[in-house]
């Protein structure tokens, strides 16, 4: 069945409140869901977070039950990057509820194609092809719409081949970092980290050894080691003991005799982690945003936030925690328009277009002062931060955004049984609020990204506090 099919079963009540509540039947011509666009030719959208372990892994590479859960739960998410004339791809439809609910909240909703069915795009012309990331995944599933596509000319290769696949290396972002610093001049306060908190690539186990024993050396007892290709957090190993234990030396000889590269570095205790999202255009590079990073004790993703100034400002939050803020900001940009200038030739040289962000944090070093690492990873895809980002352009002037995950272990902290108990906790605590004219805005509240009443392992959650009206 077709989204207009669907539209027209949906009736919005006139009072916000009960639309919020309670969603009723609409017409096509209120709801604006279009079987098909209408507009300019469609770019296509589709999730994929887990291309980076099939381009470790290869075929063998078998998500967990988890991952693919979460997959399933997320696999909307592209919705909120694109344009009401664009496709996303999805295993299932949300039901029209949930459509109607994203619907009053002012988000335009694109097409939404099952992958089963998407035989028939093979019909029609289409503007671009904008996987969440490029690599083997989105290749295969892509492929036989390559054809179709007239909004760019790129080749299978161009695409997706071993020089792009090379920018999903830590390895790789650990050397563009270092390459920066070693050029980086100094203009102010030393806010930077040294060329020894970078990272350091291993590919044998005799170099992994010599490598932890010289950043021992310099008076670093703690070391995370990362495969070099590999999820935020995952795949990690934290050697905080004096000595080498016994199965932290098999875990680095098993990694490195499956073929997968190390990356090496001293653990540097956090203070508060951000991210930039860019996006890679014929034109060149373009800042999209600077977002706050939210991160468990193992570095693992938890939700992004945006303030009001976020498009061209790195947080305040992060310029706060400085005792010379009054001179960190403009600081801090010129370091990244520096780096900025790097990231671009090497994205021109292997001829990448599209998404990617680039982690960050500060971390406060062995004499106490506080410092900068501008680069821990780049990520050269979409990001939970350029989500935020997108979700930002819906908020009222002056607004802050956070975009959360919810796992079950948030539900029972909270006292909940399922996440739709959650989503009506939500509304209870930060009833949702539009305020404009003549496209209203969120001004304040809570909204679920994904369908409560479906998600498995995992709810995405937006809200809003601060704006004006």
């Amino acid at each position: 069945m077709e989204l207009r099919e669907f539209a027209e079963r949906v009736l919005f009540a006139t009072n916000l409140e009960d639309k919020l509540r309670a969603p009723d039947v609409l017409t096509d011509e209120r709801l604006k869901v279009h079987s098909q666009s209408e507009g300019r030719t469609p770019n296509i959208y589709l999730f994929n977070p887990l291309a980076e372990g099939r381009i470790a892994g290869g075929r063998a590479f078998n998500p967990t039950r988890h991952q693919a859960q979460l997959v399933e739960d997320l696999e909307g998410l592209p919705q909120f990057l694109g344009r009401q004339d664009d496709i996303v791809l999805v295993k299932r439809r949300p039901a029209v509820e949930f459509l109607s609910r994203l619907k009053q909240a002012g988000f335009a909703l694109p097409e939404l194609v099952e992958a089963a069915a998407m035989g028939g795009l093979r019909e029609r012309k289409l503007g671009s092809l904008r996987p969440w990331a490029w690599g083997p995944d989105s290749v295969e599933l892509l492929g036989p719409l390559f054809g179709q596509v007239t909004g760019e000319a790129r080749t299978r290769e161009q695409r997706f081949n071993p020089g792009l696949a090379e920018l999903y290396s830590k390895a790789w972002s650990a050397a563009l970092l270092r390459k920066f610093l070693e050029r980086a001049e100094k203009t102010g306060p030393d806010l930077l980290c040294g060329t020894q908190e970078v990272g350091v690539a291993v590919n044998t186990l005799a170099e992994a050894l010599e490598i932890i024993a010289s950043i021992r050396g310099r008076g670093h007892r703690k070391i995370v080691v990362k495969e070099a290709v590999g999820a935020a957090g995952g795949n990690a190993l934290r050697l905080f003991e004096p000595e080498l234990l016994e199965n932290q030396r098999r875990w680095l000889a098993h990694a490195l005799e499956q073929g997968r590269p190390l990356v090496v570095e001293p653990w540097l205790e956090r203070e508060l982690d951000f991210s930039v999202q860019l996006e890679m255009t014929a034109g060149g590079l373009k800042l999209c945003g600077y977002t706050g990073l939210l991160n468990d004790a193992r570095g693992q993703f938890q939700g992004n936030w945006a303030e009001a100034h976020h498009h061209q400002r790195i947080p305040s939050k992060v310029i706060a925690r400085f005792e010379v803020a009054a001179e960190v900001s403009g600081i801090l940009l010129a370091h990244y328009a520096g780096i900025f200038g790097l990231l671009e030739e090497e994205l021109r040289r292997r001829e990448f277009v599209g998404a990617l962000g680039i982690d960050a944090f500060v971390y406060k070093d062995a004499a106490g002062s506080l410092r900068l690492k501008p680069v821990v990873e780049i990520n050269p895809r979409y990001t939970m931060g350029r989500v935020t980002v997108e979700l930002m352009k819906q908020t009222c002037q002056g607004g802050c955004g956070w975009f959360r995950l919810v796992s079950r272990a948030r539900l029972r902290a909270e006292g909940v049984a399922d996440f739709p108990a959650y989503a009506r906790l939500l509304e209870e605590r930060h009833p949702f609020q539009l305020a404009g004219e003549p496209a209203p805005k969120i001004r304040a509240g809570a909204l679920c990204l994904n369908d409560p009443a479906r998600a498995q392992a995992c709810l995405a959650v937006f809200q809003v506090t601060g704006a004006g009206g």
